[in-house]
């Protein structure tokens, strides 16, 4: 399983939208978040569209305008987060795809795949976002 550059910059960006709600900031252009994680403005808003859609941000327009998140920092899982943002996040497609493998009915593998796939995602709904955003102010 490999979490992209989509995911990655997902859970970066939203940092720092957790220690704006944290600090009562109620909201973060994409101009912002691109400066200070050096992503381009593009790419980010074809993030935060993904995002909106998963009801994890909303967006305020006007002169105080920019994205919050629409729920506590720790409502907001890693799983939902990635969820959001990739295709995939299943150690194997076969999963996910019976058409990805032709040994889909006799594969022993295939229940191994799925029992980490259940470990990985279980860890990734345990964390949330203001765990992240805490390490992350500790850090600095």
């Amino acid at each position: 399983m490999k979490i992209s550059t989509k995911g990655r910059y997902a859970i970066r960006t939203l940092t720092h939208l957790a220690v704006a709600y944290k600090d009562n900031k109620k909201t973060v252009t994409i101009k912002e978040l691109s400066e200070k994680e050096d992503i381009s403005n593009r790419y980010l808003e074809n993030i935060f569209v993904k995002l909106r859609k998963a009801g994890i941000v909303e967006s305020l327009k006007g002169e105080k305008g920019g994205f919050f998140l629409t729920r506590f920092p720790e409502d907001i899982t890693m799983y939902e987060i990635l969820k959001s943002v990739e295709n995939i996040i299943e150690p194997s497609e076969c999963i996910t795809d019976k058409k990805f493998c032709n040994r889909f009915k006799n594969c022993g593998m295939r229940k191994i795949w799925i029992r980490l796939s259940q470990h990985i995602n279980q860890f990734f709904k345990n964390v949330n976002l203001k765990e992240i955003a805490h390490d992350y102010l500790e850090r600095k």
